[in-house]
């Protein structure tokens, strides 16, 4: 099933107006390690036995009640302009129901207006605007340094320290939930001064993805979270950080990045159903 479910996949963006291809083996841990994908909530559309669309979900608690995330949506080009994502969610909706599941999640590109269209035919509604980074390395000047502070590599998360220093909520895909599932791709460092911790970062080195990022308010000014980025791109294998769905009310942190040498590549709307 996971070979017809990549083959769909492939097909279905294989004309995505961002460029968005992977392996098999970069589609598993993707989506179904990463993700954790319900596979009796991912639901495909078949014209006879062939598999022609489809929509990957993930169940997690987000912003205090249970969700299912959308974590892709796809459909073969030449069966598009049959409804194949309504009907999908036509069969979705009350199964989502029946698991007490409070609401649907999703991320689509603000210039895709044809998706936009459907899932608001749906039901879904635009709640937030995320802004989606990747560090142009010939502008990112890693020699930063604060002698009094040190980064050090630590086994997990300290949420209770963490949560003081955040000042707007995750996306699903970065919540503290969805963290804890992946933690064996992450890794997580702290900025300590005096043994105290003033500022984390957690990120994926085999990609170079940036799940958070964040200094305590009383320190920032102070170089530290550069010294948090740097520390992550030493490390990283690919030399090429990226940072997703950052809310485009979180102005100090979209500042901070575009000012260490992240370029605003692309933006989405999350959009929601609730059930």
């Amino acid at each position: 099933m996971l070979d017809d479910m990549f083959q769909v996949f492939e097909d279905s963006f294989s004309d995505y107006s961002v460029p968005f291809k992977l392996t098999k083996e970069q589609f598993v841990r993707k989506f179904v390690q990463k993700l954790r994908l319900d596979f009796d909530l991912s639901l495909g559309a078949f014209d006879e036995d062939y598999l022609v669309g489809f929509v990957f979900s993930a169940v997690n608690m987000y912003e205090g009640s249970l969700a299912a995330y959308n974590g892709g949506t796809g459909v073969r080009p030449s069966y598009r302009g049959n409804e194949i994502t309504q009907k999908i969610y036509d069969v979705l909706l009350p199964k989502l129901e029946e698991k007490k599941i409070n609401k649907c999640v999703l991320e689509v590109l603000v210039e895709n207006e044809k998706a936009i269209k459907v899932y608001q035919k749906i039901g879904f509604e635009i709640t937030k605007f995320f802004h989606c980074f990747k560090l142009d390395a010939k502008k990112f000047n890693p020699n930063v340094n604060n002698a009094s502070v040190t980064i050090i590599e630590v086994r997990e998360p300290d949420w209770f320290v963490y949560e003081q220093f955040i000042d707007i909520r995750p996306s699903f895909l970065d919540s503290r939930q969805m963290v804890n599932q992946n933690l064996d791709n992450e890794k997580v460092i702290e900025a300590r001064m005096d043994r105290k911790c003033v500022g984390y970062a957690i990120f994926q080195p085999r990609i170079g993805r940036i799940s958070h990022v964040s200094v305590s308010a009383e320190m920032r000014g102070k170089k530290i979270g550069e010294m948090l980025i740097a520390h992550a791109f030493e490390v990283s294998q690919s030399k090429s950080l990226t940072v997703v769905n950052i809310n485009k009310e979180a102005e100090p942190v979209v500042k901070f990045l575009k000012r260490v040498g992240f370029e605003n590549q692309l933006d989405q709307y999350e959009m929601m159903l609730k059930l």
